[in-house]
């Protein structure tokens, strides 16, 4: 389930970033007056920051993942000598 949940969310997070792509390219095109542009630009920006922190932790947790079969037989190697 939780591979699911990872593989979905680093699918929102490339085509979001394919969208301030295009966004960006918006922006270059002077079709849009001055405020605009600003507005446009700071949403952008905002976006861009959200998509880099949601895609550092749904690769953090891909990790720590991929550690849980590790952390499990440490932890029942642990729980066995005690």
């Amino acid at each position: 389930m939780l591979d699911i949940i990872i593989r979905r969310a680093l699918d929102i997070v490339g085509r979001t970033e394919r969208l301030i792509e295009a966004s960006r390219r918006l922006l270059d095109s002077e079709g849009l007056d001055e405020v605009e542009v600003y507005e446009l630009d700071y949403e952008i920006e905002r976006l861009g920051d959200a998509v880099f922190f949601v895609g550092e932790a749904i690769r953090s947790l891909a990790r720590t993942v991929e550690c849980w079969p590790q952390a499990a037989q440490a932890h029942g190697i642990h729980g066995t000598l005690h």
